[in-house]
């Protein structure tokens, strides 16, 4: 870690929701706050301001070492190709700046421990006489056509069975591949469970959330006598706090790394191999809007190695 002036540029995903945008902001002030260090919260997309903003915002108040970390539950498409256009933009707009990238968040235990913590509160707030043994937990992920970022959900739902009372814990997804929600819950009933719990593995609310408990609602309602809980998203759980901080610091010291070892851009995978050593591009101008005169077409070759640090 050098003595320069250090920023932190926080990017979130982005919502129509102002709850959820609400929720966000409060977040970025809270990480602030715990690494004394300037943020710049911006959106990929759907809500202000763009990246690309935050970065011109962060070097024009004198940031030399900026790290760019994405609040992406998995590595998909906007981990892997969306934000390193920008980061090449970034690096040949401001050469004289160093810019180093941040890992996606999870799977990681301190998001476990908040996802079992939010499950924790649905029960508290809503006392039942049915027992663990007769609970299902279904984890919700909002669901990418990229497998190396579904099946982190599936790690994430295993070690959150591990070492806890629930009979079963299953996995949905909200859109993009299967099993949906009514498929997830589906299987909990046929299961023998009475009661499923709906577990978003989401950060903040929005569409995503809020459509995930009513798909949860419409579907449970095919099943008289099943009991419904609705879990709230992570949000500024203490864990997803610290994981944060973790993935920034290991930004910083250069230590961050993501395997690609499940990547379908790397290896050939079953059922995505026309995507096997494609050159990828950013297919929007994520985060360049309000920056005038840009046009941006950046390829993120697979066929070397990621951005990931």
């Amino acid at each position: 870690m050098t003595d320069a002036p250090h920023a932190l540029v926080l990017v979130g995903h982005g919502s129509r929701d102002p709850e959820g945008v609400a929720q966000y902001v409060r977040f970025a002030r809270a990480v602030a706050a715990r690494l004394a260090v300037p943020v710049y919260p911006c959106f990929l997309e759907l809500a202000d301001p763009p990246i690309a903003v935050a970065l011109e915002q962060a070097v024009s108040q004198g940031a030399t070492h900026v790290a760019v970390v994405p609040l992406f539950l998995g590595p998909a498409g906007h981990q892997k190709n969306d934000v390193p256009a920008l980061l090449a933009w970034a690096r040949a707009t401001w050469p004289d700046v160093t810019f180093v990238y941040g890992t996606p968040l999870g799977p990681h235990g301190l998001l476990v421990e908040a996802l079992a913590d939010r499950v924790r509160c649905a029960e508290r707030d809503t006392p039942t006489h049915v027992s663990a043994d007769e609970t299902a937990v279904l984890v919700v992920g909002r669901g990418s056509r990229d497998p190396d970022s579904n099946s982190d959900l599936f790690k994430v739902a295993r070690l959150l069975w591990e070492g806890r009372d629930y009979r079963w814990v299953e996995v949905a997804f909200y859109s993009l591949t299967g099993p949906r929600v009514a498929d997830g819950l589906a299987r909990c009933v046929q299961l023998g469970a009475r009661r499923v719990i709906v577990a978003p593995f989401l950060l903040f609310t929005g569409g995503i959330h809020k459509g995930t408990v009513a798909q949860a609602r419409e579907a449970v309602a095919r099943y008289p006598g099943v009991e419904l809980l609705c879990a709230d998203p992570l949000g500024d759980h203490e864990g997803v706090l610290a994981v944060v901080a973790q993935r920034y610091r290991e930004a910083l010291e250069g230590t961050a790394a993501m395997t690609c070892d499940l990547c379908k851009y790397r290896h050939r995978l079953t059922g995505f191999e026309h995507e096997h050593g494609q050159p990828q591009t950013s297919d929007h101008h994520h985060g360049l809007r309000g920056v005038d005169g840009v046009h941006v077409h950046h390829h993120h070759h697979h066929g070397g190695h990621h951005d990931h640090a």
